[in-house]
């Protein structure tokens, strides 16, 4: 039966129309967000001019992720392509420093770098290193229906991509933060996933437009957003000791917020002169160290390993990674005042 014009479409056709536009929205392939350009790998947006590099800011290395254990695709190339996709987005946080150190990053990635002794009077060139692993780079149509999450009615066909990641502090040998984070795309479960893919891998700028693709820039943003919650703009490079709480108790400005973190340890500095004066251990004639504990959000607590020199307000004095040589004939007047040139 034809409909005269201008007749009324009944509201049940209406609505049956509209379950099935998103039905259809819901199951079709994503596409980026403006179809008439291609959509952009994650990378350094900064183009008029470079940067200024600014003293003081986090510095971080990004290792080399490893692959997925069961892969869909047969690319070997997955979990360094992410962590070096992860690297060119870190270069758009202005709290962040980002350096390409191989030696350090192949280091912290070996799980004995954990249990390694420090050694604070090596020079670092970085504050931290993110390692990790690409643990899912999966179309949820070619797994178990129970591995997909449901949608408005059926089971979504998505593409999943998952980083686990951890942030190595350098310094302290320590993981300080850990995370699982994923980004997911729509996919239209109509092609298997060799089809979809043929002719790309990881590193071509087309793989961006892809479902996992955008998966992974997803993963990157979560990743990033993460790290921006528990890692510090600034690592405290002299942290200042603002009271005596004991004879080898100190409260010292500064928290990890500003990088400070349990176990790390700092030479102490009175101030005075450009160089300041180092104090010394008044029965062995070492450096005397502060051992961070108790870290909180804007202060912390040092305890100090050795005998402080008797006769010196610790008030004030500052915390020092670099040591500096004691006078050659320290030892032998056995450090009866504690600080360089006394007597």
């Amino acid at each position: 039966m034809r409909r005269a014009p201008g007749s009324i479409v009944p509201s049940t056709a209406l609505t049956s129309v509209g379950v099935w536009t998103l039905l259809a929205t819901a199951a079709g392939c994503a596409r980026p967000t403006n179809p008439w350009v291609y959509a952009e790998p994650p990378a350094v947006s900064v183009v008029a001019e470079a940067r200024p590099m600014e003293s003081g800011r986090t510095v971080i290395a990004v290792a080399r992720f490893t692959n997925p254990e069961m892969p869909q695709l047969d690319w070997p190339d997955v979990g360094p392509e992410m962590s070096s996709a992860l690297r060119r987005a870190l270069y758009n946080e202005t709290d962040f420093e980002i350096r390409i150190a191989p030696e350090i990053e192949e280091s912290a990635s070996d799980p004995s770098f954990l249990v390694k002794p420090s050694q604070l009077s090596s020079p670092v060139e970085v504050d931290f290193v993110v390692i990790g692993k690409v643990t899912d780079f999966h179309h949820t149509a070619a797994l178990p229906k129970e591995a997909s999450r449901w949608g408005l009615i059926l089971r979504r066909h998505e593409a999943v991509v998952a980083i686990e990641w951890k942030v190595v502090d350098v310094r302290a040998r320590r993981v300080i933060a850990t995370d699982h984070t994923y980004g997911s795309a729509k996919t239209s479960g109509k092609k298997s996933i060799q089809e979809l893919y043929a002719g790309l891998d990881v590193s071509a700028y087309l793989f961006w437009n892809t479902p996992l693709g955008r998966a992974g820039h997803e993963a990157i943003d979560k990743t990033i957003q993460r790290m921006r919650e528990v890692l510090p703009s600034r690592v405290a490079g002299e942290p200042r000791i603002v009271h005596v709480l004991g004879p080898r108790k100190v409260s010292v400005q500064g928290g990890w917020k500003s990088g400070l973190a349990d176990g790390q340890e700092y030479f102490i500095v009175l101030p005075g002169d450009a160089q300041g004066r180092p104090l010394y251990d008044a029965d062995t004639g070492r450096p005397l160290i502060a051992r961070i504990s108790d870290v909180r959000k804007g202060t912390a607590v040092a305890w100090l390993v050795g005998k402080p020199p008797e006769d010196v307000n610790l008030s004030g004095a500052l915390l020092s990674r670099q040591p500096a040589a004691p006078p050659e004939d320290l030892a032998r007047r056995n450090a009866v005042a504690g600080i360089e040139g006394g007597t």
